[in-house]
């Protein structure tokens, strides 16, 4: 039963699909950014320092890849990628276009930051290394003429719709998740719809349609309405692995929702929407326009191979449950935590008190990020290196935006930048004493020794830094920002830490 419905519950990827697939991914994985395939600009921009290496590569001993070597790579999964559009030597091409991309993918989380966009993607080609199509493809042209080889036979496990059927469950997850985080990190935020104007509101300057972003955040019902539309669309995404009926429906509300996202925000899903043309059925839409037999062959269920493939997705789906019900962030695989806060605005946000940031710091070192607040757009942090003038008189300054305003180049993206930032600020206080996470000169704690780490890119990006005096990270409470790490720009004794 399980086994037949791995292999059969999808229909079998054809050639023409194939070919037209991977041409149209390789297209938006080359023109849209940042993208694995241009990995080695993204490594290029991010600073040692902020670098965070994804498990995988660590347990490889990988810790940064130079960015040569990554050009290299990409060049050669293009080939492959080719080779596998073209239907050559299936589906070993496939296989070897997944392994790149997704060597690629996994150097890029580490300079990213949270960022999902392109995980589809890694998804999709790892499906395509179980799909074996000769119709359209140089495999049965070249074999037709010549005395080439086919790798697989035609009755293949891997002429199945196996491929379809794990990407399904796969995407499915993805907007799962999303909704799982919205309810689990900011239900009350985005069940009044509060959360998503917060959203709408900061996306508003890079709003590609600004008047439907003003039309939305000018209503407040309107704004409700999109928000329980969102969390309708992202929770009962799950009824598509089940129900075929309610399959083409809902692929049809994915594509709705990126299409909003698109409109009024910063993100561009248009490789998500592109590897949902895997899950329709295309055999069944082309019949209803040339009256034709839209059934395909059921392949037999038994044998090793089909034993195989149906516990593989079977892990696959073991793999998503754990990820969800524990949070992970490990890659390739993600709990979709983007953009969940239920935030109402920067002036009303719940600021922990000074006694709450070592639990809270504890209960987020061991998973359970919900305790410390993770931001996804500028206004939500809750931790930042601050510089501090050398003229007492000055008010400190935010590192990041110091850096951008002065036209220095900043050590990471954003979104990376804030990453790393906070689980510093997490590990430092977790290792202090409960009621004393500000800044000791008695010991050098994790967040202290990063600051000094950071202190020559500073003054190597920093133009006039000499008229700063330190660097200071520093955790927001409703009591005012705690000190918890404290360097000196300059070569001269330390001094008590500013509170």
């Amino acid at each position: 039963m399980i086994t037949h419905w791995w292999l059969n519950e999808m229909p079998p990827i054809p050639g023409i699909l194939r070919a037209v697939f991977y041409a149209g991914l390789l297209v938006i994985c080359l023109v849209d950014q940042p993208s694995p395939l241009s990995s080695a600009k993204v490594i290029e921009k991010t600073e040692p320092e902020f670098y965070t290496p994804v498990g995988a590569l660590r347990l490889l001993g990988i810790k940064r890849v130079r960015p040569r070597l990554l050009t290299l790579v990409a060049r050669l999964t293009v080939v492959v990628w080719i080779a596998a559009a073209a239907g050559l030597l299936q589906p070993v091409t496939g296989a070897l276009t997944f392994v790149g991309f997704a060597f690629l993918h996994a150097v890029n989380a580490g300079a990213l930051g949270a960022n999902h966009s392109m995980h589809s993607s890694l998804y999709a080609l790892l499906c395509m290394s179980f799909s074996v199509s000769y119709d359209f493809s140089l495999d049965r042209l070249l074999a037709q003429h010549t005395v080439w080889p086919r790798l697989v036979a035609d009755d293949s496990v891997l002429t199945s719709g196996f491929a379809p059927a794990l990407l399904l469950v796969l995407l499915a997850y993805t907007m799962f998740a999303g909704g799982v985080a919205k309810v689990r990190y900011g239900w009350s935020g985005w069940r009044d719809g509060s959360a998503l104007r917060f959203y709408l509101e900061q996306s508003a300057p890079v709003a590609r349609w600004p008047w439907i972003s003003r039309l939305v955040t000018g209503s407040p019902a309107l704004c409700r309405l999109a928000a329980w539309g969102t969390l309708v669309i992202e929770l009962g995404s799950i009824a598509a692995v089940f129900a075929y009926e309610a399959r083409l429906p809902l692929v049809l509300c994915w594509v709705c929702l990126h299409l909003g996202i698109l409109c009024m925000m910063m993100p561009a899903y248009w490789a998500q929407m592109w590897c949902y043309l895997l899950l329709l059925d295309w055999p069944r839409l082309v019949s209803l326009v040339t009256g034709g037999d839209p059934g395909h062959p059921a392949v037999p269920a038994g044998g090793a191979g089909a034993v195989a493939l149906a516990g593989l997705g079977c892990l696959v789906v073991a793999a998503l449950l754990y990820v969800l019900l524990t949070e992970s962030e490990q890659w390739p695989f993600t709990s979709v935590p983007m953009y969940s806060n239920g935030t109402r605005g920067a002036d009303r946000m719940a600021l922990p008190g000074r006694a709450e940031l070592h639990a809270r710091a504890v209960r987020a070192a061991r998973g359970r990020h919900g305790a410390w607040q993770r931001a996804w757009v500028d206004q939500e942090y809750m931790e930042d290196i601050w510089v501090r003038p050398a003229d007492d008189g000055a008010e400190p300054r935010r590192l990041f935006h110091l850096l951008h305003e002065s036209g220095a180049t900043p050590p990471a993206r954003w979104s990376q930048y804030a990453k790393v930032v906070r689980e510093i600020a997490v590990e430092d206080v977790a290792a202090k004493p409960a009621d004393r996470p500000e800044h000791t000169p008695a010991r050098e704690y994790a967040a202290a020794r990063f600051l000094r780490e950071v202190v020559p890119l500073v003054r190597n990006a920093l133009p006039g830094w000499e008229r700063y005096r330190a660097l200071e990270l520093i955790c927001r409470t409703e009591c005012g920002g705690v000190v918890v790490a404290r360097a000196e720009l300059a070569d001269r004794p330390a001094e008590e830490p500013v509170r």
